[in-house]
């Protein structure tokens, strides 16, 4: 999540430029990654119904979401996805999707080519070159099969990015890893620190990045912001907190406080992005975010769910959000990952809490 640099627009939601759900339709995956924020696995469930799913996108719509953004799980093991995608993109939003590349590297035919064919854009994940990132996989040819992936996409003229997340380990590999992406067609990168949230919170704690490391990790993605513009486009999760204190107004639909008479805020314009679990529960934020501030089923979308969150549920997210935007006056780190500093707080009293950039 990168900050964008122009002024503070009143149609703004957040530190995001566009109003997107976080769709996480099944926690099956062909993998169980050692740093997989929603503990996924071969043995999860199936996950979320696309009927479910179809009938609530007029309302989604309706508060203001225009993007949808697949992940999960690996969404392509979802036997609905085709129809997830297909309802989403006929509702009036733009969908992209996150995959580990083993179910489009080409290895399998062509079945997965048709909803590949009709996604805004594709991001194959990536957690280092080869000897991390295989670790961390827990499979030999886990980034052979990500690399044909993100090249067969390219060839196929799909707008494909990379998916970035780094653990301390994989830091001194960043330049030659993006060398390694972009030859392979990748026009985009996007790049976070690995957070302590699910299978992760397992790692041992000097596989995060420390507070230094951060700010190695933000130079550098700095110099490949340089050396790479106008072609391929850099992000990166970090942000400098003064920056993001100077934005602050991102977020004054939120903050305000409603009174009688003002018209109805919709949900896009209080919770940016909306996370949508394989259960079909409500989040704000982020995958992780502690279930006090649920916002409500997936099933029960509609007018009432929005009337009785903003009613009981929304002002804890308001002081949440408050108060993390106030502690950035005085954050002992420069940089900050802001959702994953919100989904950190918003388990405060449950959990402990790990420093910033532990």
């Amino acid at each position: 999540m990168a900050p964008a640099s122009e002024p503070v627009q009143p149609t703004r939601s957040g530190f995001l430029p566009g109003r997107v759900v976080h769709l996480h339709p099944t926690l099956t995956c062909n993998l169980a990654c050692a740093h997989c924020y929603s503990s996924s696995s071969p043995q999860q469930g199936p996950g979320l119904d696309a009927a479910t799913w179809r009938a609530a996108l007029p309302w989604l719509r309706a508060q203001g979401y225009d993007q949808v953004s697949l992940s999960g799980g690996e969404p392509l093991v979802h036997p609905q996805l085709g129809e997830l995608v297909a309802a989403s993109q006929d509702a009036g939003l733009r969908v992209t999707l996150i995959s580990n590349g083993l179910l489009a590297d080409g290895r399998h035919g062509p079945r997965h080519d048709a909803v590949l064919d009709r996604l805004d854009g594709i991001a194959i994940s990536f957690d280092g070159l080869a000897p991390v990132h295989n670790r961390l996989r827990g499979r030999s040819d886990a980034f052979a099969r990500a690399s044909d992936a993100l090249a067969r996409q390219a060839d196929r003229g799909r707008p494909v990015a990379a998916a970035v997340s780094v653990t301390r380990e994989a830091l001194p590999d960043l330049p030659e890893l993006a060398e390694h992406l972009v030859a392979r067609g990748a026009r985009a990168l996007q790049v976070r620190p690995v957070a302590a949230a699910g299978r992760a919170q397992q790692l041992e704690s000097n596989r995060f990045c420390s507070p230094v490391d951060l700010q190695r990790l933000y130079l550098v993605m700095l110099a490949l912001q340089q050396e790479l513009a106008p072609d391929v486009l850099v992000q990166c999760d970090l942000a400098p907190a003064q920056r993001l204190w100077q934005q602050r107004e991102a977020y004054a639909a939120l903050l305000a406080r409603c009174a009688d008479g003002d018209a109805p805020r919709r949900l896009s314009d209080l919770v940016n992005p909306l996370v949508v679990t394989e259960t079909g529960r409500l989040k704000p934020i982020a995958y992780d975010f502690d279930s006090r501030h649920d916002i409500g089923s997936l099933a029960d979308a509609g007018d009432a769910l929005l009337a009785a969150y903003t009613a009981h549920g929304l002002p804890a997210l308001r002081d949440l959000v408050g108060s993390a935007l106030a502690s950035l006056q005085r954050q002992p780190s420069p940089l900050v990952d802001w959702f994953d500093l919100l989904a950190r707080r918003s388990a405060a009293g449950r959990i402990p809490l790990l420093p910033v950039a532990a």
